[in-house]
């Protein structure tokens, strides 16, 4: 029996632990459903997700995902945004803008200013929102039909819960160690 399982069962409180692993056990759970929103578009989850994040930059005008007016990211924090997998990101941005129908367009940046090339601003074309559209719409309805049912109350709570987390791991990204007292 599971520690989550063995709780239910004495009905104790969720330890910290359990509770952050969860989020982990859901993400792997969900991936199975994102697979299946993504299948026979000819993208992978890497590139939908790379996809529906400048999507939501430039067309929805996400706060968490800094864009500048015109929707453009740089790479370096659409890095540290992405949900699956930022490996590779340069070469899926590159693939994904030089295709037969560019679906992102990446702004160059001046050699002599010596940036890396995480310095580049990349946003989703007209053609990239065309593309993206239905998978958004097709995730946006696995999440309707798979939080069906769950009291509003929750899905509250869950929501507040995941942004709390959200907001102290961000605060925190270049000082972890203190998540660690006594570590070297």
């Amino acid at each position: 029996m599971s520690s989550a399982s063995k709780r239910k069962a004495s009905g104790g409180p969720v330890a910290p632990a359990e509770n952050i692993s969860s989020i982990f056990t859901a993400r792997r759970d969900l991936l199975a459903g994102v697979r299946r929103v993504v299948k026979g578009t000819g993208l992978s989850v890497e590139e939908a997700d790379l996809l529906v994040s400048l999507y939501g930059a430039r067309q929805l005008d996400w706060d968490d995902l800094e864009h500048d007016k015109d929707g453009f990211v740089v790479l370096k924090e659409l890095e540290l945004f992405l949900v699956h997998n930022p490996s590779l990101l340069s070469r899926r941005v590159r693939k994904l803008a030089d295709g037969k129908t560019p679906l992102l367009e990446i702004t160059e940046v001046d050699p002599a200013s010596g940036l890396h090339f995480n310095s580049k601003r990349v946003r989703i074309t007209k053609e990239g929102v065309k593309c993206v559209e239905p998978i958004w719409r097709r995730y946006q309805q696995m999440s309707a039909k798979l939080l069906d049912g769950i009291p509003q109350r929750l899905l509250d709570a869950h929501h507040a819960v995941n942004e709390e987390i959200s907001t102290r791991m961000r605060a925190r990204r270049s000082g972890l160690d203190d998540l660690f007292p006594g570590n070297p």
